[in-house]
């Protein structure tokens, strides 16, 4: 990530309907180059070529992690901020979500600032359309660009690799597209008015995920319900599908490693009624367990930071609730209580 940015072309926010922050590197270093208007109306106006972590705690942008701004430039994927410049009744939210596009800058890029709803006094947070518009309209911006350079290129040189990323752009923006229906249609999204069998759903749902090398265990019968099956199959595929993305290793680690994921279903211990998905990955830090549920929070700098949402939403409105802790092995482990099994 560095680079002086002299013979770089600058990269337009004007577009940006949130704050966005234009950086370049110099030794190493992130400065501000320009903040469109957004930026200035919620934050005011910063000053040209200082460094970024400085001009944001002139502004009153506090990082909520310790790790601050150095965390989202080095790569290791979005943080959080508190606005403490300004109040909400001045134009701009209490908490942001930053994130820098794109993921993996070279000599510029552009720090977004998503707009992140409050937190009651309960501690929850509640899942609003203007909130998820505003983390899709930053999602689709990058998968849009790409496709559209890759067109470009494709055109240019006749080269068929250009179409395939062009082809795979559209399928994470479509990805997208239905995430954000799943969340903004709210109750008219799901209709429990079927019996169930939760077991026969999550295999049918393992067979619709690019699941690579990873396996599906199932631990013992999962409780019959009264559900949503489409909805309760895309609970399960979501799930299915964090565990195999954040667990099974990277395109650019060693193809030879034998470490691949497996995903385990079963019923909860202890007389409890649910169910329980979890892996044998890394896991999720003790940290981030209650943010995993936020929309627009991933630590996967591809990944739409929806599914883990959606999954939270589909449960809420059949009843259920769900909470994430740590597998036996170390992976991560989700728990759906609060299930009411059919009885014959």
């Amino acid at each position: 990530m560095t680079g002086d940015g002299a013979d770089a072309a600058p990269i337009r926010t004007e577009r940006w309907p949130d704050p966005a922050c234009r950086i370049g590197f110099e030794d190493g270093t992130a400065l501000v180059r320009a903040v469109n208007d957004p930026f200035e109306a919620v934050f005011g106006p910063a000053t040209v070529g200082e460094p970024v972590a400085a001009a944001m705690a002139d502004l009153g942008v506090t990082p909520v992690s310790a790790d601050g701004f150095d965390a989202v430039l080095s790569g290791d994927g979005p943080v959080r901020v508190r606005n403490e410049g300004r109040t909400p009744a001045d134009g701009g939210a209490k908490r942001y979500l930053v994130r820098v596009v794109p993921p993996e800058p070279d000599s510029e890029a552009v720090l977004a600032f998503v707009p992140l709803p409050e937190e009651g006094d309960d501690g929850s947070v509640d899942i609003d359309v203007d909130h998820v518009a505003s983390v899709v309209s930053h999602d689709l911006r990058n998968p849009l660009d790409v496709a559209t350079a890759r067109l470009r290129a494709g055109r240019e040189t006749g080269d068929d690799g250009h179409f395939q990323r062009v082809a795979a752009a559209h399928d994470r923006m479509e990805r997208i597209i239905r995430d954000v229906l799943t969340l903004a249609r709210g109750r008219d999204v799901v209709d429990p008015d079927e019996t169930v069998a939760l077991d026969a759903v999550a295999e049918a749902a393992w067979e619709t995920v690019e699941t690579a090398d990873a396996t599906l265990a199932v631990d013992g019968s999962l409780p019959t319900t009264t559900a949503d099956a489409d909805r309760v199959g895309r609970l399960f595929e979501n799930l299915f599908r964090n565990s195999v993305e954040h667990g099974s290793p990277g395109p650019d680690e060693a193809t030879e490693s034998t470490d691949r994921v497996t995903v385990r279903v079963g019923p909860l211990p202890d007389g409890r009624t649910g169910f329980y998905v979890e892996d044998d990955g890394p896991g999720i830090p003790e940290t981030d367990r209650e943010r995993v549920f936020e929309p627009g929070y991933s630590t996967d700098d591809h990944g739409t930071g929806l599914g883990l949402s959606i999954v939270a939403r589909i449960a809420a409105l059949h009843g259920w609730s769900i909470e994430v802790g740590e597998s036996t092995s170390g992976g991560a482990r989700f728990e759906v209580t609060g299930i009411e099994p059919d009885t014959p």
